[in-house]
């Protein structure tokens, strides 16, 4: 699971402090039944027994709230039993056609590959949004679209994230910040195929991989992009255990900004 840091410090002088902006890490709300009917009219949203859609909370704000109805972000005020839209952002047409897997495939993905016959985003049921808000300055927010791609192996799997930050601007509009940024990864990769393998091993017959990653907003438009890289193995793995970290700041909108040491993503 994703880990959220911000640099929170107070920057002290002698005639005013300034605080950094706060990444809002949105908190899932339980709905009444008068709720949710409130909200579904207000927003003509789906209120069947099978829609996803979710209402997050502001941290230490609950008058600003927010739903998320698949690549859908409404922006609510809440008065008592009921909710006023504040603002709306869809984001189902969007398509992060520079993104790209660095374990989970080999070499980049076409754009091409990517659409079908009519220029329509064929992957857009990997693709959600992910519920916290981060600075982008003073005043405006991003929200990350992610992107998931899974791979499944014998006796193991895979799941990599990749996300682009879309700034959320006034009367619906956005724009897009950062791209092709690596977010998350858990790969779980078999070990033991012998009998002495398991004999050697007992019940720790994977190597397992993770990536977290922690972002601190530095100033206007640059963060510091904090990532830690395990790999820990099973006493049958023939790999290299690691334990690594690596910070890159974040300042310019290039699909090649992170770049990985290539120890991390080869196995």
């Amino acid at each position: 699971m994703l880990k959220l840091l911000l640099a929170g410090s107070v920057l002290i002088a002698p005639a005013f402090c300034y605080a950094k902006p706060q990444t809002l890490i949105l908190k899932p709300q339980q709905v009444t039944l008068v709720q949710r009917a409130s909200i579904c009219t207000e927003l003509r949203i789906s209120c069947n027994s099978d829609a996803t859609w979710q209402l997050y909370q502001v941290p230490n704000q609950p008058q600003r709230q927010y739903v998320i109805a698949e690549l859908k972000l409404f922006e609510l005020e809440k008065n008592a039993q009921s909710y006023q839209l504040r603002n709306y952002w869809d984001f189902s047409n969007y398509q992060p056609l520079t993104q790209n897997p660095h374990w989970t495939v080999d070499g980049p993905v076409a754009p091409e590959d990517l659409l079908d016959e009519n220029g329509k985003f064929v992957r857009a049921d990997a693709l959600h949004l992910y519920p916290v808000l981060f600075p982008i300055n003073d005043k405006d927010y991003s929200i990350a679209l992610i992107q998931r791609w899974d791979e499944m192996y014998s006796g193991g799997g895979m799941t990599e994230e990749v996300a682009d930050f879309l700034q959320l601007n006034s009367q619906g509009k956005y724009q897009q910040v950062f791209q092709n940024i690596p977010f998350s990864v858990s790969r779980m990769i078999r070990a033991c195929f012998s009998e002495q393998d398991y004999a050697q091993s007992g019940e720790h017959c994977h190597d397992l991989e993770k990536l977290v990653l922690n972002i601190e907003y530095q100033q206007a438009n640059t963060w510091r992009m904090k990532y830690h890289y395990v790999r820990t193995l099973s006493p049958s793995s023939d790999q290299l255990p690691m334990n690594q970290r690596k910070t890159y700041v974040l300042n310019a909108n290039k699909a090649d900004a992170i770049q990985f040491p290539r120890t991390w993503t080869e196995y």
